[in-house]
């Protein structure tokens, strides 16, 4: 399998959904086969989640890059023999794309507080400017995961032309309050932490027991009874487990910039922009998934489907928390595969 990776640092600002404008912006992405205008499908990773999504490997108990294996590769759903795949880093997230761990160019020191806010209509903006930068100004389809999804799905509103088809894994028109609630506390608790210093502590010195915290509250929306009980064999296990990914997404994860994601996620309602799309849509939904339970998924085809839009709903089989979405390539084959054959 042909794979690359690249940066591309554009020369334009970026006009941004509350007014601002970003200077000289820059995006990371990896690509799966060899990409081309009218055939690439594009992977749009969840929050916590680089662009990498083959990897590789890292050496830490906490995995950003590696997700999308059950998604992509010889034989599984994303074929990139078939259907090459180019997945762009979403604004905001500290793995190469514009954030505030990433330099500001006009300064030459982080951006951190600096970097205006950013929204998923703004990342959907900057998915968008690193596609055309590509070659690429129309693909075979979206397939956005979580957060990903909510970029997906704005990204075929602002764009009704650019896609034929986009597909919402664990992603629904909006958060639920309770989600949103906690996600959107991020900042406040940051705030609390002495080592945050205002958003001014060093890259090897950042708010290490708080990040740890909110690591730990947000493994909570991600994984369930079921699905720990299924990748663990004892409840110690899986809470050594736990506790192991979140001391290193502490060291990992820009403070600032989980923070600034966290409230571009819990602030998006993508319904607005639904009578724009044109492409046909699929929702995949968890049944037990925290992040977009199953009926607030449903709710969001039944809205597709009153604004005109070709949509269809699929609740998958098996474990149905959040982080158990992406593990099953046999349970995602069938479905994508065959709403892929239709785009």
């Amino acid at each position: 399998m042909i794979q690359a990776t690249g940066t591309h640092v554009f020369t334009t600002p970026l006009p941004l959904e509350e007014g601002e404008l970003l200077g000289n912006p820059q995006v990371a992405w990896a690509a799966y086969g060899e990409p081309s205008d009218g055939k690439a499908v594009v992977l749009l990773h969840d929050l916590a989640n680089s662009h990498l999504a083959l990897g590789p490997v890292e050496d830490s108990a906490y995995q950003p890059s590696g997700w999308g294996r059950a998604l992509v590769g010889t034989g599984l759903a994303l074929d990139p023999a078939v259907t090459p795949v180019i997945s762009p880093g979403l604004l905001g997230s500290p793995f190469g794309s514009t954030s505030p761990a990433t330099m500001n160019p006009v300064t030459g020191a982080r951006w951190g507080l600096e970097l205006p806010p950013l929204t998923v209509q703004d990342m959907a903006r900057g998915v968008s400017a690193s596609l055309r930068a590509l070659g690429l100004s129309h693909v075979r389809a979206v397939v956005g995961v979580g957060l990903g999804g909510h970029v997906a799905l704005r990204l075929a509103a602002l764009f009704p032309d650019l896609a034929e088809g986009v597909v919402a894994i664990g992603s629904a028109r909006a958060l639920t309050e309770g989600v949103r609630e906690k996600l959107g506390l991020s900042w406040q608790v940051l705030r609390a932490d002495p080592d945050y210093r205002d958003g001014l502590y060093a890259p090897d010195a950042p708010p290490r027991k708080t990040m740890r915290k909110l690591r730990l509250d947000f493994q909570k929306l991600l994984c369930g009874r079921e699905f720990l009980s299924a990748m663990f064999p004892d409840a110690d296990t899986a809470r050594a487990a736990q506790e192991a990914d979140a001391d290193a997404f502490a060291n990992a994860f820009d403070a600032v910039s989980w923070a600034s994601l966290c409230s571009a996620y819990a602030g998006s309602d993508v319904s607005d922009g639904f009578s724009q799309i044109r492409a046909r849509v699929l929702l995949v939904a968890g049944a037990s998934d925290a992040m977009a339970p199953v009926n607030r998924v449903r709710d969001t085809y039944h809205l597709l489907s009153a604004a005109g839009v070709s949509a269809r709903f699929l609740e998958l089989p098996g474990p149905g928390d959040h982080a158990s979405l992406l593990l099953d390539s046999e349970r995602l084959h069938g479905p994508l595969s065959d709403f892929l054959r239709r785009c």
